[in-house]
């Protein structure tokens, strides 16, 4: 099982449409997906339905809210209980064998440590003693063999490092970081490195007083996805050129499939209930784009 964490500090890059189209498109080649949404806004869990279902359906839904009010004791189930099968997606991808599912978020999850028992002192700062627990409950949690029969986990996180971010980036094999080719995105990219490196010293400090067996947390590989891409003469525009260089001249892996600004595209995916790439109309070269992105992404699974 691959486990990977959707992450930008950074809002409107196109996180959720991309955990929402790259777990469409594996399962579409026959994989085992599970979508985990910690985003608070659940619009990863709204792509899943059409406006007019949205609020019915999300009304009956149990969320990973309950995963975070849960007690140490259980968890896994508690967390294995709450998966969706979206039905119309599922209708579209079944007869390629793949399977596509989804735990909902929460908008209380805003607040995630406040939902967990035990975790916050008086001051609202996270427990030294939990700190360790805290940080690898989802990655515990995903080991349990509940969850054996995915090969892809994809985690859609908040534009935060926040707690659930944290949570996703310890029990991740690799970070899928969206950016859009300009000035603020190449500065958030920055910026998520050095969080990265405080957040593995910092669990890495507290493990040592740990219990013996907590595995040592280790940078994970990141990878860079380009969004809203304008193209011109068979390129991208000149300026966001620009920011593509210095990005990929930092050292940071960069996918080599830019993903094309069709925002109308990725908008009306709401009218459909399924994610763009398995909408019907949808311009041939759109899916095409998204399948090339999936392409990359099986060939960076070989080199985990």
């Amino acid at each position: 099982m691959r486990i990977v964490a959707v992450v930008n500090n950074k809002g409107g890059v196109g996180k959720t449409t991309i955990t929402a189209n790259l777990g469409a498109g594996l399962a579409a080649r026959g994989m085992k997906v599970l979508m985990i949404d910690l985003d608070p806004q659940a619009s990863l869990t709204k792509s899943f339905f059409t406006v007019d279902e949205s609020q019915l359906f999300l009304s009956k839904l149990q969320t990973i809210g309950a995963w975070f009010r849960a007690p140490d004791r259980g968890r896994a189930q508690v967390l294995a209980d709450l998966v969706f099968s979206p039905p119309r997606c599922n209708a579209l991808i079944g007869k390629q064998g793949g399977w596509l599912e989804l735990v909902p978020s929460d908008p209380l999850i805003i607040n995630s440590e406040s939902l967990i028992p035990g975790a916050v002192d008086n001051t609202g700062n996270i427990r030294a003693a939990k700190f360790v627990d805290l940080h690898r409950r989802l990655a515990e949690d995903l080991a349990d063999p509940a969850f054996s029969k995915y090969d892809v986990v994809l985690i859609d996180c908040a534009p935060a490092f926040s707690l659930t971010t944290k949570m996703a980036t310890v029990a991740a094999d690799m970070l899928l970081m969206p950016a859009r080719p300009d000035f603020l995105s190449t500065e958030a990219i920055q910026v998520m490195g050095q969080r990265l490196l405080e957040l593995t010293r910092a669990f890495n400090k507290h493990r040592e007083a740990a219990p013996d067996g907590v595995p040592v947390m280790r940078m994970p590989r990141v990878a860079v996805l380009f969004t809203m891409v304008q193209w011109h003469n068979g390129g991208p525009i000149d300026v966001q050129a620009q920011f593509i260089n210095e990005v990929t001249a930092l050292g940071v892996p960069v996918f080599g499939t830019l993903l094309r600004d069709r925002s109308s595209a990725y908008a009306a995916s709401g009218r459909f209930g399924v994610p763009t790439m398995l909408a019907n109309g949808i311009a041939p070269e759109i899916r095409t784009n998204l399948n090339d992105c999936v392409d990359e992404l099986l060939t960076m699974f070989e080199r985990l």
